[in-house]
């Protein structure tokens, strides 16, 4: 039989090129190879270039071989399949070994998933089956998780994969906020890093959502948002007065003028022939959404041609858990781990809004701590936006945005906003 062609092109990549193996090595591993033959080189690989800093010859495959305790003729058969690996001519092309990686990484994951939940089915747990597959398929774990990074040894890894990530355009590797004077100070939200906007009923966080929403769609992302809350007609209607600039009930009702209809028109044509991306929006309600209902609607339309760049989820409050525990704070606090750890294994930057507590102490701004079920929601999130607004503030429709946890970056950044709930938007006062 003869070796899978995707996993010898790609060792064979490796064993030539160091920047290659350097930049996939963090996270392929030798489980992730189907073939004994080529898992076992990958290993002497991995463990020769982790001592040493280079790549092994032939020779260094042929001592590991010696050291064996295998017989003589498979000995012979692993020195044949070196050699081959050494002088074949990839068949497939390197730009879609690069591609393909992640999608190798995740079918090995998938599979090894499937055999664990196997042997828990033979043994009786098909509740523990169900549970176990759900963690490694979809939240995948051990695709992040498992990750060592070595700061001396490591340093050359982290530049070639720093140099990689510089040619990326900042819109792409940043959520950035709709808001210029916060983003003086922080880039915004990171991929994998999870970010919420906190505050009280009314202060307009599922707006400040629509106006992340928005801000991403015109950096030419494309963004799934999760209404669980307000109707998909309602929030897409929120998109359209933001976008439009037009009054929200004029869209509503459809009482437009000539030149507001004219105006709508022609700002929508025009994005539809420029744009590529879009925003779609997701109705769902509280007691049938979890994050496997999340991951079914990222695949599915994925499938369609729309891959999620940036997720919004509103509310994560609203959502059910996966798991049940005894203590309702603990179940809160599993909905936002699902979400964190989500986020880390789709390699997606996200968002969600959650509610302060009710009570507060008369002038006292609120913080992260203030959240509901506060002590875990603050730890889980990466970053956390804050709603803020005093009894004079709340008569101006004045509301203040703060940057009160930012796990990866400056935090206490402020910027005063007017609420125009008219045109669903929220305006920056210099």
């Amino acid at each position: 039989m003869g070796l899978p062609v995707f996993e010898a092109d790609l060792l064979s990549a490796f064993i030539k090129d160091e920047k290659k193996f350097i930049k996939f090595s963090g996270r392929l591993k030798e489980k992730h190879f189907s073939n004994r033959i080529l898992r076992w080189m990958y290993k002497v690989l991995a463990d020769y270039y982790n001592k040493y800093r280079s790549l092994p010859s032939v020779d260094v495959f042929k001592e590991e071989i010696m050291k064996t305790s295998f017989n003589e003729d498979l000995k012979k058969h692993y020195m044949v399949v070196v050699k081959k690996v050494f002088k074949r001519k990839i068949k497939t092309n390197l730009r879609y070994l690069e591609d393909n990686v992640s999608e190798k990484i995740e079918k090995e994951e998938f599979l090894i998933a499937i055999d664990r939940s196997l042997k828990s089915i033979e043994s009786g747990n098909l509740s523990i089956a169900k549970k176990e597959l759900l963690k490694e398929a979809i939240l995948s774990p051990e695709s992040e998780g498992d990750k060592v990074v070595r700061i001396i040894k490591d340093w050359e890894m982290r530049q070639v994969a720093r140099k990689e990530l510089s040619k990326i355009p900042i819109s792409k590797r940043f959520i950035s906020t709709p808001y210029p004077v916060i983003n003086s100070v922080t880039h915004g939200i990171q991929v994998s890093e999870g970010a919420t906007v906190a505050g009280l009923t009314g202060n307009g966080k599922s707006l400040v959502a629509g106006e992340f929403g928005t801000n991403s769609l015109l950096e030419g992302l494309n963004v799934l948002h999760f209404t669980l809350e307000n109707m998909a007609e309602q929030t897409a209607q929120r998109y359209d007065s933001r976008i439009s600039e037009i009054e929200y009930d004029t869209i509503k009702l459809y009482k437009f003028k000539n030149k507001e209809l004219e105006h709508f028109k022609k700002i929508f044509k025009a994005l539809s022939s420029s744009m590529k991306n879009d925003v779609v929006v997701k109705e769902t309600v509280k007691d049938e959404t979890d994050i496997t209902l999340v991951d079914r609607t990222v695949e599915t339309l994925k499938y369609e041609g729309f891959n999620t760049e940036f997720l919004i989820i509103d509310s994560c409050d609203l959502m059910s858990s996966t798991r049940r525990y005894e203590q309702h704070r603990l179940e809160r606090a599993s909905i936002y781990w699902d979400f964190k750890f989500y986020l880390k294994a789709k390699r997606l930057p996200g968002l969600t809004t959650t509610q302060l507590k009710a009570v507060l102490k008369k002038d006292k701004k609120p913080t992260a701590e203030d959240l509901a079920e506060s002590y875990d929601k603050a730890r889980i999130l990466d970053i956390v936006y804050i709603l803020s607004q005093d009894e004079d503030q709340k008569k101006d429709n004045i509301v203040e945005f703060i940057v009160d946890k930012n796990r990866d970056g400056p935090k206490g950044a402020s910027v005063l906003l007017y609420k125009d709930f008219s045109r669903m938007r929220f305006l920056e006062l210099l």
